[in-house]
């Protein structure tokens, strides 16, 4: 895919290769005209997605696979803009685990503080609910 259409949506970030040298398919699986996912194979395998997850008729997340299939990374337009606000990175030692770089200000960077560690935030110990006054007799 040399340059995607205009009014695809946002593009898939320059350094997902699997995106940009692959042959692309575009798939229309709600009826309306325009595409919902794209596929881009390259020699033969599918490595690399886009998919228009909010339904506004613009692809808004882009997913690269590995040589062996596995989801490595993924990049999101949260807001609709256009842009890439989410940097997600998957680990291959832990299925399913992320990072996941979020860019709110739009600057083009990983906001401070970021990126944050999926599973250790879901892995993470509830915080205690404070203390609760004992009932006036």
């Amino acid at each position: 895919m040399a340059q995607p259409p205009e009014d695809l949506g946002a593009p898939p970030p320059a350094d997902y290769t699997p995106c940009w040298t692959g042959e692309a398919r575009a798939i229309d699986t709600d009826g309306d005209g325009k595409a919902d996912r794209v596929r881009v194979s390259v020699q033969g395998r599918d490595r690399c997605y886009g998919e228009d997850a909010n339904h506004d008729g613009r692809i808004d997340t882009w997913d690269v696979m590995d040589e062996s299939g596995r989801l490595t990374k993924r990049a999101h337009d949260s807001n609709s803009d256009g842009r890439v606000d989410q940097a997600w990175t998957f680990d291959p030692t832990r299925r399913g685990c992320a990072t996941v770089s979020p860019d709110a200000d739009g600057d083009g960077r990983p906001d401070p503080g970021s990126p944050v560690d999926i599973c250790q935030q879901l892995s993470a110990p509830a915080a205690a609910p404070p203390p609760t006054a004992a009932p006036k007799p």
